[in-house]
């Protein structure tokens, strides 16, 4: 991931106005379009009001994506964005013929304020922080099998395309673009919030201590393929209370400006996490986990103990 950041910040701060908003008109780029108050407008008629789709496909190429995908037969890339709705944007990257067959990549963002006032982030300073907010997104090979190397997790359709951390660069690097004071999202899955963790942490730290204890009880004795099932299936049980996990995250973070950042490293904050971490010990209901794997077809390659 560090290796990624540097490398994408090197290439970033080349990045010139003309190059994200390539291929546009002449008139789209006039001074009273572009810019207010010394700094870029937003308009709808590019994704997040800044990248035109020539300045994302230039994008994709300058951060060496096109080379990867094309390692992995993934070629003639396009990338489509529907701005029709003005809060929430869309992208789209699709390997040869536009069609959902082919569809490699969709993106739904939107950015605004995120409102922290009251229960457990009672003490969050008094700011209403603007954030790039995502919704959605889906990296997929539709080329790519599933096999015991690589199983399908919930929801999944088609392998990942394993280039999550530079998507992860990109979006923070379009953030600091857009002026935003970090990342948000709601994980609809478990797996997802588990991969997202590298960088990001819950909002609520009765999450980010669920999340923790997971890792703690049965990442360390399974692989995440069968938790994220048993998660899918609510066959996590908290010996604790006796009753079974149902995933139902909050928002997770990840925070760009320093006083988001000290917040969230607060000794308060991880104090909480930790006294939340105490209400949990997970374990794999067995017997439900193997009778819904079996139900729904899903494989599982290792021995439940």
């Amino acid at each position: 991931m560090d290796h990624y950041r540097r490398e994408y910040m090197k290439i970033a701060r080349k990045l010139t106005l003309s190059e994200i908003q390539g291929g546009a008109e002449p008139d789209d780029l006039s001074l009273d379009d572009l810019i207010t108050d010394g700094r870029v407008k937003q308009s709808s008629k590019y994704f997040m009001g800044v990248f035109s789709k020539a300045g994302l496909m230039y994008i994709v190429k300058a951060f060496g994506l096109a080379e990867d995908m094309k390692k992995q037969g993934l070629q003639n890339l396009k990338i489509e964005i529907d701005t029709s709705d003005p809060y929430t944007h869309r992208l789209y990257a699709y390997a040869g013929k536009i069609c959902d067959n082919n569809k490699i990549c969709e993106m739904v963002l939107k950015q605004g304020p995120m409102h922290f006032s009251s229960g457990f982030l009672s003490q969050f300073p008094n700011k209403t922080p603007n954030f790039l907010q995502v919704e959605w997104l889906l990296l997929q090979n539709p080329t790519k099998q599933f096999d015991k190397k690589r199983p399908p997790l919930p929801g999944q359709k088609h392998p990942g395309l394993g280039v999550g951390d530079q998507m992860m660069q990109l979006m923070i690097i379009m953030t600091r673009r857009l002026h935003l004071e970090g990342i948000i999202n709601k994980p609809r899955y478990f797996h997802t919030a588990f991969m997202f963790t590298k960088e990001f942490i819950f909002t609520n730290p009765r999450n980010q201590a669920i999340l923790m204890a997971i890792n703690r009880d049965l990442l360390s004795k399974y692989n995440v393929h069968t938790v994220a099932w048993a998660a899918h299936f609510d066959c996590i049980i908290n010996q604790v209370s006796g009753s079974e996990l149902i995933w139902d995250p909050d928002f997770l973070i990840l925070p760009l400006k320093k006083y988001l950042i000290k917040y969230f490293r607060s000794k308060d904050f991880h104090k909480e996490v930790a006294l939340q971490a105490k209400k949990f010990k997970f374990s794999i209901n067995t017997e439900k986990f193997l009778e819904c794997a079996h139900k729904n077809k899903i494989k599982i390659y290792e021995k439940l103990g």
